[in-house]
């Protein structure tokens, strides 16, 4: 009875705490202390997630995702209030890279569960988005970073094929594919799709027409090999031997035959 009336006292104490201090914040009292709070509570927690997933990486890790997300989750709140207003923008990066990072640790841990590079990969594409669109000057189409970034995802997974002893090959044509949309994309002249098939479609026949046979190779019938120009074979060979040690022979008994007639 005494240790159940001491955790309703804990659990009291708790809630009025907590009670006090949201109230504060909604005044506006705390100013930047509020922040500061929620970000060592969002750290502490995710420290807390990454604690289970160290302490059994092969059957807990599922504890990376949120664990890193909580991370990143921090990070996000200090950042967006104590950094400079021009890299403010960046603060979505921070978390999308801080998920992506906790799909790359499984792998990481576990190349077994490849998988988790095409989550990982995209959550980091993404981010990259993030931070070229928050930059004041323009190099590059967010949309081709997304693409670019996805290619290599892919890219990476399939190149890793001979090392996890998987047939992992297939992601070659999504990468080359979404490497093409992000080229296309990146291309600062406009409509240049428009003449892209165009040309491509004019050099692939240009190509058929080159590399046909000519009319005159088409039409000539093969040469038909002569008895003279076979090779010959060890039995003709024995056969040409066997005629030359008879000739003397016959010879002459054609002599012999010849000089009774005579006399």
């Amino acid at each position: 009875m005494l240790k159940k009336d001491n955790n309703q006292l804990w659990w009291g104490l708790l809630l009025i705490v907590l009670g006090g201090f949201f109230l504060l914040q909604v005044s506006g009292i705390l100013g930047a202390l509020s922040d500061l709070f929620w970000s060592l509570a969002f750290g502490a927690a995710g420290a807390v997630f990454l604690y289970v997933f160290l302490t059994g990486v092969q059957t807990r890790w599922w504890a990376a995702i949120p664990g890193f997300t909580l991370l990143g989750l921090a990070a996000t709140i200090f950042y967006s209030r104590f950094a400079p207003p021009m890299l403010s923008g960046i603060t979505g990066a921070i978390f999308l890279g801080s998920i992506g990072a906790g799909f790359l640790t499984i792998f990481v841990t576990n190349p077994r569960r490849w998988w988790a590079i095409i989550p990982g990969g995209a959550l980091f594409s993404v981010a990259g988005v993030a931070v070229v669109d928050a930059m004041p000057f323009r190099f590059i189409n967010p949309a081709s970073v997304l693409f670019i970034g996805l290619s290599v995802t892919f890219g990476v997974l399939g190149l890793l094929s001979t090392y996890l002893g998987q047939n992992l090959r297939w992601a070659y044509l999504p990468a080359a594919i979404l490497l093409v949309l992000g080229v296309i994309v990146v291309t600062p002249f406009v409509g240049s799709l428009a003449w892209l098939w165009p040309l491509a479609l004019i050099g692939a026949g240009a190509y058929l027409i080159l590399r046909r046979p000519t009319t005159s190779a088409a039409l000539t019938p093969p040469a038909t090999p002569s008895v003279a120009d076979a090779p010959m074979t060890a039995a003709d060979v024995d056969r040409d031997i066997a005629g030359a040690d008879r000739t003397p022979q016959s010879a002459a008994t054609s002599e012999a035959e010849r000089t009774p007639a005579l006399r």
